[in-house]
């Protein structure tokens, strides 16, 4: 096993703007974001899907990104990856909202609770995690892992309070140590979250809010008009009808955002359980050829998406050219696979969706029509997706992918036979288990890139993941959210750091 060792030392964190000074010392005014799904809970080990925005004004994580991407201390100071060890220390000094400790003890406890639970992909090659002393916590991992500290930087990391855990309400009662805490009594069920300054905060001169809001509005054009008319001051988007007018209208601006989201069909019973259909190669291949992708990007996502073949963006290390244009539209093709295989007639289907993928269905279904497969869109509660997408309720369903998110998660997600959007417990291919173990093997990219690139050509010729396109992330805001100097997105995702963050006026 190769030796992995790496330390990052607090001084690392201290540059880049971790520690607090003075000019912040004073929260005012009233920042509102808002999310394009609804809260579904506020307990991070058991989100599997959309809403972080939720979660980050109350919990902290043990690591953040940095601006490029890479892994830095927040509630960690260092840490040091010795093959299946993984030993962090971490800040001294802090308490959650509710007075309790944080401390190495606590954060074991929460890494075992997520290992527990098993919900978090970024947690599935650990084993366990205890205690060395009370600032030093030991991870042991099951498996080589290169990208434990990165998963350590998403909800993997967030850390709640011990009366947090015992809480069974936690999914509204959230505890951590951010900088804001959640006003249950000033919040609206289905409508508004609010949350106002932590008093106990480990780095109060970073408060720079009297009130923070994150609105729940699923409807693009009720969020679209909340934009322009002044309710919100930024929300996140899909590339969609609404962020096209945001990307023209005076006084708005349409960001796009570090990393992509890879909009891709997954066929889940691809072994034929409930749909014998899917089980057929020539079937998979068939819709992934009539999928007319350019199209789509212009008439469904209004020109702010790309095509897609693989589920790595373009500038991605492990992103392969090789891989452009392998389904590329073509009906004829896509007839003679329909022809080939053992349903020439046709089947239907089940496919689940929520109201921003509605129309992004409909253009699919479109699609498999003309080779005479039948897509029935099931309607879905906004927020459930993720969750519905890995019970055995749907033969298919469709989802994102993060285009900055470390290539490890392909095998974690779809590929290992308890992955976590392969509810049908299909048998992945020996070529793809042996791609995916050897990608662990080392922390190099350039040794694990073309281990990434042979795994996304394996999955092109196995299609049962069928990859539409790429879209960056967006995130509508005003004006004068564009020219606060404060406002800082946070690397890979559709939120902003409120650590430092100031209201407009």
């Amino acid at each position: 096993m190769k030796k992995w060792i790496t330390t990052l030392a607090a001084s690392v964190a201290l540059a880049l703007g971790l520690a607090g000074t003075s000019a912040w010392a004073q929260g005012s005014g009233t920042f509102r974001y808002a999310e394009q799904v609804k809260l579904i809970t506020m307990d991070p080990q058991q989100q599997s899907g959309s809403g972080v925005p939720f979660l980050r004004p109350v919990y902290e994580t043990l690591f953040e990104k940095s601006p490029d991407g890479k892994p830095v201390p927040l509630l960690a100071t260092g840490y040091k990856v010795d093959g299946l060890d993984v030993t962090i220390t971490l800040r001294q000094g802090v308490t959650f909202s509710n007075g309790e400790s944080f401390n190495a003890e606590v954060a074991a406890a929460n890494i075992n609770r997520g290992v527990k639970l098993a919900i978090i992909e970024g947690l599935k090659t650990v084993a366990s995690a205890e205690a060395v002393d009370a600032s030093t916590l030991h991870i042991k991992l099951k498996e080589p892992d290169p990208a434990i500290i990165d998963s350590l930087c998403y909800t993997g990391g967030m850390m709640l309070a011990p009366a947090a855990m015992a809480d069974p309400a936690i999914d509204r009662n959230p505890i951590g140590t951010g900088p804001y805490v959640y006003d249950k009594a000033q919040s609206r069920e289905g409508e508004v979250r609010v949350y106002t300054p932590n008093p106990t905060y480990w780095d109060k001169d970073k408060i720079g809010l009297a009130r923070y809001e994150v609105w729940e509005l699923p409807d693009d054009t009720a969020r679209l008009n909340a934009l322009k008319t002044g309710q919100i001051d930024a929300g996140n988007w899909l590339a969609n009808p609404q962020s096209a007018i945001i990307d023209r209208t005076p006084g708005l601006k349409l960001i796009r955002g570090t990393g992509g989201l890879n909009y891709h069909v997954i066929i889940s019973d691809r072994e034929g359980t409930v749909v014998p259909a899917f089980a057929d190669i020539n079937v998979r291949k068939a819709m992934a050829h009539a999928i007319d992708r350019e199209a789509f990007g212009k008439a469904v996502q209004f020109g702010l998406a790309e095509k897609s073949f693989q589920p790595y963006g373009k500038g991605d290390w492990a992103y392969d050219p090789a891989l452009e244009g392998v389904y590329e539209f073509n009906l004829d093709k896509a007839r003679e696979y329909m022809a080939k295989s053992k349903f020439p007639n046709g089947f239907s289907f089940d496919m689940p969706s929520i109201p921003i993928y509605q129309s992004r269905l409909e253009a699919l279904a479109g699609f498999f029509k003309e080779i005479g497969i039948t897509m029935n869109i099931v309607p879905q509660e906004p927020g459930t997706l993720a969750r519905v997408s890995r019970t055995t309720n749907f033969p298919a369903t469709n989802l994102v992918w993060a285009t900055n998110t470390d290539p490890k998660f392909l095998a974690l997600r779809y590929i290992y036979k308890d992955a976590a959007y392969n509810p049908f417990k299909a048998t992945p291919s020996e070529e793809l288990l042996s791609l995916a173990k050897q990608g662990l093997e080392s922390v190099d990219i350039g040794v694990r890139a073309p281990i990434y690139k042979k795994m996304a050509a394996e999955l092109a010729d196995e299609a049962f993941l069928i990859f539409v396109t790429n879209t960056p992330i967006l995130i509508g805001v005003s004006d004068k959210t564009a020219n606060n100097p404060t406002v800082v997105y946070r690397f890979g995702e559709d939120s902003i750091n409120l650590r430092g963050l100031k209201a407009n006026d």
